[in-house]
């Protein structure tokens, strides 16, 4: 089926193992930090379940069930999303409705949770129920880059599946497979995470990062006023704006303390340094977290908020 990132390969390669023996868990619990691949790890196991060839330690890519995973429309396979905000019970027990009935196809019904530390505290104790009392051949996947923050019973009932995070090199060789991989590498000021890097690419937000170094130094120059900066921002791209400038102040900060600054932003770390000291820089990054922390909970106009903060600069 799908080639997988690398540094993922161990870790599905364990799960694998255990299918083949009949050792695995009802319930794993996909761990690792943000952007390192949990989902894209979470849906591989996920495949490798629902192939009826269950004796095999990989998915055969060629059942009926197979076929249906690949087309996306297996009627076995549930999958609810935690990243677009909270997951409620009402979903929870909606989702194990479906799956207290046999399989439709196949021998295995396969629930995905993905950003499970999104679930509110009644849909997590609905998840804990089902994992105490597991519906025939069912399994339950779980992704979450804080699972410190589910229900210690949860993380009991699973089979830990840790995610290493790769190394530059490694995110370095990836990217370069993907489309759109250099400009993407460019943005390791932001993050290296490359399932992250990914995302942004598919939000077409590329240019707007990559767009946001030179720009500050503009207005850092006098050559653009903050008005000029923020034209076109939105409630849609108000945090993106606080992630990048915050970025900004993260790496010139660490820069002064030795680390070596990337090469995006060789020319606004001198025009900060000269506008700023790092007890600055770093009050100015902490009202950036703070701004983004607010941007739900405020009845201020965000976009004023962010131009004020701009004004400090």
């Amino acid at each position: 089926m799908s080639n997988i990132a690398p540094w993922l390969e161990a870790s599905l390669s364990q799960v694998q193992a255990l299918k083949k023996q009949n050792k695995l868990s009802h319930a794993l619990l996909v761990t690792g930090a943000d952007g390192v691949g949990q989902e894209e790890l979470a849906r591989a196991i996920g495949k490798n379940l629902m192939c009826e060839q269950f004796e095999q330690a990989k998915a055969c890519g060629y059942c009926h069930s197979c076929q249906l995973m690949v087309a996306n429309t297996h009627p076995d396979y549930r999958v609810l999303e935690g990243e677009e905000g909270a997951i409620k019970v009402d979903q929870i027990r909606q989702l194990t409705q479906k799956i207290s009935q046999k399989p439709q196809v196949g021998r295995n019904k396969v629930v995905l949770i993905t950003h499970a530390q999104a679930m509110n505290v009644n849909a997590a104790n609905a998840v804990l129920k089902a994992l105490e009392e597991p519906a025939e051949r069912t399994y339950f996947v779980l992704t979450s880059s804080q699972s410190s923050h589910l229900l210690a019973t949860i993380r009991s009932r699973c089979l830990l599946v840790n995610v290493p995070t790769p190394n530059l090199n490694q995110v370095t060789e990836w990217l370069q497979q993907q489309p759109e991989g250099d400009e993407l590498s460019s943005l390791f000021w932001l993050t290296s995470q490359p399932y992250r890097l990914l995302a942004i690419e598919k939000q077409q937000k590329t240019a707007l990062y990559t767009a946001l170094p030179s720009a500050l130094s503009a207005m850092l120059l006098g050559e653009q006023t903050v008005d000029q900066i923020l034209k076109g921002v939105n409630n849609t791209t108000l945090e993106d704006y606080c992630n990048g400038l915050a970025a900004i102040l993260h790496q010139c900060i660490n820069h002064s303390a030795g680390a070596n600054l990337p090469p995006a932003l060789t020319d606004i770390y001198p025009l900060l340094m000269r506008r700023m000291s790092i007890q600055q820089m770093m009050l100015r990054y902490q009202s950036l977290q703070k701004l983004k922390s607010d941007l739900l909970k405020t009845n201020l106009n965000p976009l004023m908020q962010l131009t004020y903060e701009l004004n400090q600069w």
